[in-house]
């Protein structure tokens, strides 16, 4: 059982919202820069972090069907997805963006390796998940407290079990999720102390993974699903790449 879309567009309508919003939109800037040649997907929900990326050659937003539907995202386009089939090409997007979409999903491992298929070979994914010992987590006033929290040596487990490997790591959301005028006025404070001192304590976890293309030497093996077959968008013919470095960060664990 997903949360409600309308729950969590609610959330990002209010002033705690806006500045969560604000905090991890400035981390996925940092780490992707320059998109305009790259097809984007978001996958959960992503509609308030998508402008960032307004200049791609193309963007969309994947919902995941338990979620529900709402027809104004903010100008992304969007569609209902089940976890498993995404109505998507193979190799056919340069950069994925989970939001919303990890902690509620009910086979994790076989969602990545869905992603694993839609990315391109250079491609790279972002997860933005609920930190397993912040705040953020632990309190029921934000979407982030919905579903599995994460720690990092779990995701890393999770991702490289999906043929992934880690690339990059940093956190956000430091300042307590209480949605008071005085504490949202200082949250830029709060942001800028923690991301030095406690990083422990952050609200939420981004990593950044890349493919690896090499089929392990041994392993559990992963449940493939044939994807749903869909006629392929004019717009995704292109074989244009932007460049593959990142700039998310290195953070302490």
């Amino acid at each position: 059982m997903r949360t409600d879309i309308l729950d969590i567009q609610a959330f990002y309508d209010s002033p705690l919202g806006a500045a969560a919003r604000g905090f991890i939109a400035g981390r996925l800037e940092e780490a992707w820069g320059d998109v305009s040649r790259c097809r984007v997907a978001g996958f959960g929900y992503t509609a308030p972090y998508m402008p960032i990326f307004k200049k791609t050659e193309r963007s969309l937003c994947l919902i995941p069907e338990g979620m529900g539907y709402v027809s104004d995202l903010r100008g992304c386009a969007s569609c209902l997805t089940a976890d498993l089939f995404w109505p998507l090409p193979d190799a056919s997007m340069d950069r994925i963006l989970i939001v919303h979409g990890l902690e509620e999903a009910a086979a994790p491992r076989r969602l990545m390796r869905e992603v694993w298929r839609v990315l391109a070979d250079d491609g790279r994914l972002i997860i933005v998940a609920p930190h397993r010992r912040g705040p953020w987590a632990m309190i029921e006033s934000t979407p982030f407290s919905a579903g599995r929290p994460w720690s990092r040596t779990q995701l890393s487990r999770l991702l490289k079990g999906a043929m992934f490997t880690p690339a990059a790591w940093t956190s956000a959301l430091y300042f307590p999720p209480l949605d008071y005028s005085f504490m949202i006025r200082a949250s830029g404070a709060w942001e800028r102390a923690g991301h030095h001192l406690w990083s422990a304590l952050a609200g939420v976890t981004l990593v950044e993974a890349v493919k690896e293309i090499a089929m392990p030497v041994s392993g559990t093996k992963a449940d493939v699903l044939n994807p749903a077959r869909m006629l392929r968008p004019a717009g995704l013919q292109g074989n244009t790449r932007a460049s593959s470095s990142s700039s998310l960060g290195q953070d302490k664990d």
